[in-house]
């Protein structure tokens, strides 16, 4: 009977586990797209700012997705919590992209450097097609 009980209990315990996985929110693709582009945009910038180059166009470019972004999540449902769901994964993204940009820059591997602008390259490449009417950097 021992037996019987722990076993209903553990499935009890299981199955609201599942439920509560089930009603978790989580960002959306939409949202953690726009969410990469403004931290590969905030690592642009920061770099840009370090290297005493030019920020206002990776500043407008961060703020626009800032501001995509803020719009998607304005009727999610329990935005707050993929809010700090997000800024995690902004966090993340954000050190990657300063990684690449730090290679890129850096590093003392020609190979690698060139792998790493490559990959920083495409992957703002991919952030800008998001944006109608795109807006070259360097302009």
């Amino acid at each position: 009977m021992n037996g019987l009980r722990t076993y209903l209990a553990a499935l009890l315990l299981a199955f609201g586990s599942a439920l509560h996985a089930a009603n978790t929110a989580s960002p959306s693709e939409e949202a953690l797209t726009l969410a990469a582009c403004q931290a590969r945009y905030t690592a642009v910038l920061e770099h840009a700012w370090l290297m005493h180059g030019d920020t206002e166009a990776a500043a407008m470019r961060r703020d626009l997705f800032a501001a995509m972004l803020a719009a998607a999540l304005h009727d999610a449902p329990d935005r707050h919590r993929v809010k700090r769901q997000l800024i995690s994964f902004r966090i993340a993204q954000k050190h990657a992209a300063s990684g690449l940009l730090d290679t890129a820059r850096f590093g003392t591997d020609p190979r690698r450097s060139r792998i790493a602008l490559g990959v920083i390259s495409q992957q703002l490449s991919a952030c800008d097609r998001l944006v109608i009417g795109r807006i070259p950097l360097g302009a």
